[in-house]
């Protein structure tokens, strides 16, 4: 990976080959780096995107991708693997290339369609109809901390979606 970009609004305009988009309010496992570079290799060249964090969805519904070095998922030291993506929600954490971002862009400056759905149902809607080559690591190495009132989703007592995931050992203890 050779960017990192915090926020959503100017991330798809990048000049590096991938970006990383992560919200103000996300953990990670401290080992993000051991992991990712563990599962990283197992990517095909033509990945669009990969989400580091992703909710509401069963990511495991494909079969994990087998890694070059190590062999089967399940011999992964860190026990974590990279799935072709099912059909993940919220976009907190994921991983861009700028192919996947032209791709995306295409699709999200048509009007209707970007204006008929939150994001992460178009990039979900994209990736179900084979328009975005998408993976997604599993279990989630970002999660959402969800510990301030949402702007965006007041169900949940105004603390955002249901949802919640956790990690091994995050940094900030989610």
């Amino acid at each position: 990976m050779q960017g990192l970009v915090l926020g959503q609004p100017d991330a798809h305009s990048q000049t590096d080959e991938v970006s990383v988009i992560l919200e103000d309010d996300v953990d990670m496992e401290r080992d993000i780096h051991d992991r990712l570079r563990e599962v990283w290799r197992s990517l095909p060249d033509d990945w669009d995107i990969v989400f580091l964090g992703h909710c509401w969805s069963n990511e495991t519904y494909y079969p994990a991708l087998d890694n070059p070095e190590h062999g089967r998922p399940d011999t992964l030291r860190f026990r974590t693997a990279l799935h072709p993506s099912f059909a993940p929600k919220c976009t907190h954490a994921y991983a861009l290339t700028r192919t996947g971002a032209r791709r995306l862009l295409l699709y999200l400056q048509h009007t209707p369609f970007a204006y008929s759905r939150a994001l992460d149902q178009a990039i979900s809607w994209l990736i179900l109809s084979g328009k975005l080559k998408a993976f997604s690591v599993v279990p989630s190495l970002v999660v959402q901390r969800k510990i301030g009132r949402s702007d965006i989703d007041t169900s949940g007592g105004g603390m955002g979606s249901l949802w919640r995931d956790h990690l091994d050992n995050g940094v900030l203890g989610s």
